[in-house]
């Protein structure tokens, strides 16, 4: 973890390449991410959940932002799905932990997102692979995903045990209205005391649709500024200063997430909190 991010909240959105209308007039893309981290503090790199990104390129990156920048690394799918060969899970383990290198040696690596995909249940196999992960990692901050609806369900007091045990952070997202969509009781707690990560993907008040419909209804949110309150509040009831905070938002169609990261932003600092320095 960057030093520079304990005790401090940090607020940024998911990507960097794609939001359209924030980027000046003439911006080229080789030229997106320095003028994203001259606005905001920390993105998550989804593009390396479904490709390897080679070292080298995490190297540049580094190189392209200001010392207080951070990334997040979404593990690639294969680290994040547990494969049928164990062997082959703490293979894919070690290279995503290589993989990021550079950017632990340029004191800008936050942690690892693992998304735990709707089809992957919790199970004696699953919970192996969660303490593999641990293991293979080192002392890397990591938070989980959960996206199958049994771990927060059914299974949910032996979930949060098992991820406070490990020392794995588990996602809090933005689900005010659970019960009303149909939706499990979001995680409200830091299973990793030193870790709280927030993913904001938007809201909806559909009901039970389909998966497809409800990530296209949650796209299209733009958080108005009561709900950037509610989720300011959320955020600083459990931020203290041996945590590092890290609020990401995918609320992803068009400038949607980047407005609703700086609208963050400001109101954490109206609140006292120093986020962009």
């Amino acid at each position: 973890m960057s030093n520079a991010s304990v005790g401090r909240i940090t607020v940024g959105t998911a990507n960097w390449s794609d939001h359209s209308g924030f980027y000046l007039r003439g911006t080229k893309p080789a030229e997106r991410l320095a003028y994203y981290a001259s606005r905001l503090r920390v993105v998550e790199v989804n593009a390396s959940f479904y490709r390897r990104i080679d070292p080298s390129v995490y190297g540049q990156w580094a190189e392209q932002t200001p010392e207080a920048f951070t990334f997040l690394v979404k593990a690639h799918r294969a680290v994040a799905n547990p494969p049928r060969d164990p062997q082959l899970a703490s293979e894919y383990i070690a290279n995503q932990f290589k993989g990021v290198q550079p950017l632990r040696e340029a004191g800008k690596f936050g942690g690892f997102l693992v998304q735990l995909g709707v089809n992957v249940r919790p199970k004696p196999e699953t919970y192996a692979h969660l303490a593999l992960l641990r293991d293979g990692m080192g002392d890397d901050p990591i938070a989980i995903e959960l996206r199958h609806p049994a771990w927060l369900g059914e299974m949910r007091a032996e979930t949060l045990e098992r991820m406070r045990a490990l020392g794995l952070g588990a996602v809090i997202a933005d689900e005010p209205r659970a019960a009303v969509v149909g939706l499990p009781k979001p995680v409200d707690e830091l299973t990793a005391p030193a870790l709280a990560y927030y993913r904001f993907m938007g809201r909806d008040n559909a009901g039970k649709v389909s998966a497809r419909e409800r990530r296209a209804l949650r796209a299209e949110h733009a958080y108005t500024d009561l709900e950037i309150g509610e989720l300011a509040d959320l955020v600083s009831a459990r931020h203290g200063p041996e945590t590092a905070s890290y609020v990401i938002f995918y609320n992803k169609k068009g400038p949607n997430r980047v407005e609703a990261a700086m609208r963050m932003a400001a109101e954490l600092e109206r609140r006292g909190y120093s986020i962009r320095q």
